[in-house]
């Protein structure tokens, strides 16, 4: 329900982001990282987008299909942001993103997920079914693995981080190579 919304700071209501985007200004930048090029948007809010991409256009063209309404403008002093999430997984002593303000735009459970992604300490893993056990809820195993699916904050909010029950790789949005890569980064520090 949109009422959840009401005052709670949570960002863009679920009808709005329906919508598209429409009536949001986000600011955007592209860089390269040691996972590909990155893409970066931002809210007066926040962080509200950062997509992994093979090229730079690839990762802008990630932000225009998430938000094909809003009006959207490079904004090169965003760089800032590209860094602090890339330290997020290759320089230790981060904390996780969690000084990073951030816009996100998702359901009260997702928000859950998310929350708990970025409680998992770096260079650990969880499964889907042990992240819904640590919620409360050990039937929304699905439930969880839609909200990693969805998640549109990569890096700041770990969805890397979880894995099959059996440890496997399981899929990622930014593909399963990515993933492999990210929590290699990670281990190593």
């Amino acid at each position: 329900s949109s009422r959840g919304y009401e005052g709670a700071g949570l960002g863009m209501t679920p009808a709005k982001f329906a919508q598209g985007g429409r009536g949001e200004a986000i600011g955007y930048t592209t860089a390269r990282s040691p996972f590909g090029w990155l893409v970066v948007g931002a809210t007066g809010r926040g962080l509200c987008w950062l997509a992994l991409g093979g090229t730079s256009a690839e990762a802008e063209t990630s932000l225009r299909a998430e938000f094909p309404l809003a009006t959207l403008r490079r904004d090169p002093s965003l760089a800032d942001l590209v860094d602090a999430a890339v330290g997020q997984v290759v320089q230790a002593g981060r904390n996780q993103g969690k000084d990073l303000a951030l816009d996100l735009r998702g359901t009260a459970f997702q928000l859950r997920v998310w929350q708990a992604l970025r409680d998992i300490p770096r260079g650990e893993t969880r499964s889907y079914s042990q992240l819904a056990r640590e919620l409360g809820d050990p039937k929304a195993t699905r439930a969880v693995a839609r909200a990693c699916a969805t998640n549109r904050v990569a890096l700041v909010v770990p969805c890397h981080r979880v894995v099959g029950v059996s440890g496997a790789l399981t899929g990622y949005r930014w593909g399963v190579e990515r993933k492999r890569q990210l929590l290699e980064a990670e281990r190593r520090l």
